[in-house]
């Protein structure tokens, strides 16, 4: 045995001619070794926890195999010495590219051969420490990078437990280890486990082709791409904060996640990695403006009913007032007054009682319009009937009055004067020329317009009106005298929706 040697070799052998020809290698070498021989698996062991052993060379014979078969337990690159007929055995000990083997020569030549199999192991293990330290190093970056960030990172296997989460989930009030091997519901409020739960939601969409638009968001997501999981908004449970007596939830997350294999747990099936982002502060604004907007909206019904309500009394005050009027001119003024006010009231009417706000539909108003004109002008349905063909469209506040109005006026005129004297039909329709443009007309089948009828040289108010609130909306009007009177209002369409 060198007493100077540097490199510690473990030499355990069942031949002892093998010990002896490499002790007469080592005393005319070099070579800088100091070796060891036991006698036993036993005597193995002490000297390996002992002394700091760079290498073990062994056959796989000694101490009836034992050691051999224990290999694995000590992280020693190692050197076997083998028989033939002894591969396979070979190929299940040779754990990765620092371990080697020699094949037994009779003769003892490979001894003479080990000095450099020695060398070549011992490079070779050194080469892989030093990747190992580098991959360490990264590593160890990457988890500090992870632990650094605010947002929860964590990593599902295929089951949904938890098999890693990063320190940010001490936002919550847990501790990483107490969440690793439980399923990642613990974390999510109950009744939002169902939106989200692989197992739950997959279950209701079997036979269904979602696409990758209506694809379910999940928890657990294991699809990549365009079908990942991204903007998941979740409530979050919090171990100590949650008001139990309420059952309130304080905490939101938006998670994003997607499946990966898991090369460590082999055989299982696709898990998932993902990232929950606190936007707590988020959906709380989030959740007071829908709160200040359904406040808003409560008192812009209210506004719309009260205004409804004067323009009502209004309409009554003129009702009282033209019925202690002698003059039948100055009556009907107060009677066409009284539907102008009235066909308003309608318009503030129909927004209080819809649940939009923004826009009334036109069909259902004007079928209200007309049957209160029919009602205030006494009009007998079995002599005079009307006809609406009204698209199913809706307008805003801003085209709907004007509209109102025109149709207030056109159909108050077609019953004072177009069929005040014969039987008939009055046909107001309002329909869509294109996707920009609407087409409003009032038509009645009386006598008709004087042959030099002209709407700038009129000294009726009414049909004044008309063409002023034609020109308001952005419309044209054009009129026709052919079986009845006609009047038709193109103008370009508002959408509410964008407005």
């Amino acid at each position: 045995m060198n007493k100077s040697a540097s490199i510690a070799i473990l030499f355990a052998t069942s031949v002892v001619e093998e010990r002896v020809r490499f002790l007469e290698l080592v005393s005319t070498s070099d070579s800088a070794y100091q070796v060891f021989f036991p006698d036993s698996l036993l005597a193995a062991d002490a000297l390996l926890s002992q002394h700091a052993i760079d290498l073990i060379i062994t056959d796989l014979t000694f101490d009836g195999g034992a050691f051999a078969d224990w290999l694995s337990l000590w992280p020693r690159p190692f050197i076997l010495v083998a028989q033939y007929g002894e591969e396979h055995r070979v190929r299940e000990l040779i754990s990765d590219e620092s371990c080697s083997f020699v094949m037994r020569d009779t003769s003892f030549r490979h001894i003479n051969g080990l000095p450099i199999m020695i060398q070549k192991v011992l490079n070779v293990r050194e080469s892989l420490n030093r990747q190992n330290t580098h991959l360490q190093l990264s590593e160890r970056r990457y988890l500090d990078l992870v632990s650094s960030l605010p947002d929860i990172v964590y990593t599902l296997d295929g089951n949904g437990h938890f098999v890693y989460i990063n320190e940010s989930v001490s936002q919550l009030g847990y501790s990483p280890h107490e969440l690793l091997g439980k399923h990642f519901s613990v974390i999510i409020e109950d009744a939002d486990v169902p939106l989200v739960s692989r197992e739950l939601v997959l279950s209701s969409l079997q036979g269904v082709v979602t696409g990758d638009e209506s694809a379910p968001k999940l928890f657990d997501e294991r699809r990549s791409g365009n079908r990942m999981t991204r903007n998941l908004d979740v409530r979050l449970k919090t171990k100590d904060l949650v008001d139990s007596t309420m059952g309130k939830v304080d905490s939101y997350g938006e998670v994003s996640s997607v499946g990966y294999t898991l090369p460590e747990y082999d055989g299982e099936t696709i898990g998932t990695v993902g990232i929950i982002r606190d936007v707590t502060n988020r959906k709380r604004e989030e959740l007071k403006l829908q709160e200040d907007l359904r406040i808003k909206e409560v008192l812009l019904k209210e506004i719309h009913h009260r205004v409804k309500n004067n323009l009502q009394v209004v309409s009554s005050l003129l009702n009282l007032q033209s019925s202690s009027i002698a003059d039948e001119r100055s009556q009907q003024i107060f009677i066409d007054c009284q539907t102008q006010v009235q066909a308003m009231a309608l318009v503030h009417e129909q927004l209080y009682r819809s649940d939009n706000l923004r826009s009334i539909e036109m069909d259902t108003f004007i079928e209200s319009l007309v049957a209160y004109l029919f009602h205030v002008y006494d009009v007998d349905d079995s002599r005079i009937r009307a006809e609406i063909s009204a698209a199913s469209v809706s307008l805003c506040i801003d085209q709907a009055i004007p509209v109102a109005l025109i149709v207030n006026e056109l159909v108050s005129n077609a019953l004072k004067h177009g069929l005040a004297e014969s039987d008939g039909i009055v046909f107001v329709s309002l329909t869509a020329k294109d996707a920009e443009h609407l087409t409003l007309e009032v038509r009645d089948s009386g006598k008709g317009l004087p042959p030099d009828f002209r709407i700038d040289s009129s000294a009726t108010l009414g049909f004044q009106l008309v063409q002023a609130l034609g020109s308001q909306i952005g419309g044209g009007l054009s009129w026709t005298s052919d079986d009845g009177a006609s009047f038709i209002v193109s103008f370009p369409y508002v959408n509410p929706s964008a407005s």
